[in-house]
């Protein structure tokens, strides 16, 4: 629990509290609005690449990569952040913010994004014997295996990221991976999903839409990072 100065404390006091609350929900309206944008950017981009490989690319049948995945992460905590940033009064935010930018996006995202890639390609490689028709017990390695990543990396990417945020920032804060945190990995369930059973076309159409949504809450948790001595409003 963090400790008040008297001075603190009486800033409290006399702050009205519905200037605590307006501040709050502009914060929280900006860093979901700013999360949003970079998504709408981010997936423009895949788009645009997509095109350029096979013109016949449309946004009904656009597909992701772990790359543009990632690159759909990084628009979300950047617009998240930045729209976080503008709309709030208190400068002394700014620290938990970036923390937590760090922390979204390189810990929930890079290193379960990569572990899977990685443990992917050596289940393809030297596991699966045919990814034309998979068994019964691909299907069931394959999705284990992607839990197993996802989850195993969420909590390695949280640990190194404590350690090094801690250094930078020089103070002691334990960052834990919370349910929501998931939901940025919904997409590579339903993809897993998906390549299990590659048959149902209507899948694949469902999780090309539910991808880029899915990274809304980890843009948003950035820029709505807030401290308990937010006084300076």
């Amino acid at each position: 629990m963090e400790k008040y100065t008297k001075m603190e404390i009486n800033a409290l006091i006399n702050k009205p509290q519905s200037n605590i609350k307006t501040n709050k929900k502009r914060v929280t309206a900006a860093s979901i609005a700013g999360s949003a944008i970079g998504i709408g950017a981010a997936v423009a981009g895949v788009y645009a690449m997509a095109k350029r490989r096979n013109p016949m690319t449309t946004l009904k049948n656009l597909t992701y990569e772990e790359g543009d995945v990632l690159l759909i992460g990084a628009g979300s905590v950047l617009g998240g952040l930045t729209g976080g940033l503008m709309a709030d009064k208190n400068k002394n935010n700014k620290t938990l913010k970036l923390r937590e930018a760090s922390q979204q996006f390189i810990g929930n995202m890079v290193f379960p994004i990569s572990i899977l890639a990685g443990a992917n390609k050596l289940l393809n490689k030297y596991v699966i014997k045919s990814l034309e028709n998979l068994s019964a017990r691909d299907m069931v390695i394959k999705t284990a295996v992607c839990i197993a990543s996802l989850v195993g990396g969420m909590e390695l990417g949280n640990a190194v990221m404590n350690r090094v945020n801690n250094k930078i920032f020089k103070e002691e804060i334990k960052h834990d991976v919370h349910a929501e945190d998931y939901l940025v990995h919904a997409d590579d369930l339903c993809l897993t999903a998906n390549m299990v059973l590659k048959d149902f076309k209507q899948i694949s159409a469902i999780t090309s839409k539910i991808l880029p949504l899915t990274f809304i809450v980890a843009g948003s948790k950035t820029g709505m990072q807030q401290s308990e001595k937010s006084i300076n409003l």
